[in-house]
């Protein structure tokens, strides 16, 4: 039986919330970024990082990489959370600025939509967030993206949604029956 484990960062609570759900699915344990010193990484043959996105990347993702990659025969999954809507030219560019193309071949990715929580939010980047809708707000002539994006980064909102978890799920469930068959 393949052993998971699910590694996460999450400052806002939207990442939290899917591990929630992805472990409510599927069996396995959990752990905050934060505290994976104090885990045996060999004792799992599947290891999922997600955490939030920032300024178009996955944060800790470079550490989290640089602490899987080397480990013999894991399979590994990231997800990201965002406010940005699920779209193939969004999760494209997710891909490239996160991600070689060889680690692309050995890693499967997933998005999932979560929102912004300015409450939640640490008092750096609840300003930076403030400002870029400000200067957004004050551009003449804005483009179709920019003006999409000051509504959307105008106020905390939710949109996460247990059944996007489902392709990973979908894709785990593969995993585990094809290892049972095995």
């Amino acid at each position: 039986m393949e052993s998971i484990l699910v590694v996460y960062r999450s400052e806002t609570g939207f990442t939290k919330k899917y591990v929630d759900w992805i472990a409510d699915k599927i069996e396995c344990n959990t752990v905050l970024f934060d505290q994976i010193n104090d885990i045996d990484l060999n004792n799992y043959s599947i290891i999922i990082y997600g955490a939030g996105m920032h300024a178009g990347r996955i944060k800790g993702l470079k550490k989290f990489k640089n602490k899987v990659f080397g480990l013999d025969d894991k399979k590994v999954i990231v997800f990201a959370t965002g406010a940005a809507p699920y779209t193939k030219k969004i999760i494209s560019k997710l891909k490239a600025d996160n991600f070689s193309e060889s680690e692309l071949n050995n890693i499967k990715f997933f998005y999932f939509q979560s929102g912004i929580s300015y409450e939640k939010m640490g008092l750096i980047n609840r300003t930076v967030m403030k400002t870029y809708n400000q200067v957004l707000k004050l551009k003449n002539n804005k483009s179709e993206i920019e003006a999409g994006t000051s509504k959307a980064i105008g106020k905390s909102y939710d949109h996460s949604n247990e059944c996007y978890i489902n392709p990973l799920v979908d894709f785990l469930n593969q995993i585990l029956n094809k290892s049972l068959n095995e």
